[in-house]
């Protein structure tokens, strides 16, 4: 039970420019355009900064210290997700925002990694920062994926895992130890990524 990388030509292409988005607390420059929301988020707010350079590559690397941080959120439709029941199955924790460039094709990527394990041995879990649900549903209505969207309404759980670049991606083994991580944007059916999460657990859609 192999995954099976995608024939020439196929596959998300990553963004041109490569480049990724740096959060920093405290900063203001994303104006949340709901009254509601505001107070509620009042103290996170999110910047855009700087970005890598055209051709940079971004690559799995291995994580430092193993543990993963608690994760239990609800999803856009008000289902509970709690990474702590989780444990036998590789799980991918994404964070990312739809105002980030380098995040969309990557949503798509990570859909199509789901749908070649057949959702049994993988899983994904997309964290939303910190943006109000009107706006997710308005662009999963027009890019829907297949995997859990979760909210992340004040960036707690954002913080906690110590994420300050979007997108950031961390891997987790079948125990629930984060494996692997990578800050920036990455197609997830590209062969050697394909070949990295084959060789850390046999993931199989057969």
């Amino acid at each position: 039970m192999r995954i099976h990388a995608a024939p020439a030509g196929r596959g998300v292409q990553q963004s041109q420019t490569q480049r990724w988005t740096r959060l920093r607390l405290g900063s203001f420059l994303l104006l949340l355009p709901f009254a509601a929301w505001s107070s509620a988020i009042s103290a996170s707010h999110i910047s855009l900064a700087d970005t890598i350079e055209p051709g940079a590559e971004h690559q799995l690397q291995p994580a430092l210290g193993g543990s993963s941080q608690p994760l239990k959120l609800s999803d856009l439709h008000g289902n509970q997700h709690d990474l702590a029941q989780m444990t036998g199955r590789i799980v991918l924790v994404h964070f990312f925002a739809t105002w980030c460039g380098p995040c969309r094709p990557e949503l798509a990527s990570l859909s199509e990694l789901v749908a070649r394990t057949g959702g049994r041995e993988l899983i994904v879990l997309a964290v939303n920062v910190a943006e109000p649900p009107a706006r997710l549903h308005r662009f999963f209505e027009e890019a829907p994926v297949n995997y859990p969207v979760l909210l992340d309404h004040d960036r707690a759980v954002t913080r906690a895992w110590g994420v300050s670049l979007l997108p950031t991606t961390f891997v987790l083994d079948r125990k629930g130890a984060v494996r692997l991580h990578v800050e920036g944007d990455l197609d997830w059916v590209r062969p050697d990524i394909l070949a990295r999460l084959e060789d850390m657990e046999e993931i199989d859609p057969n």
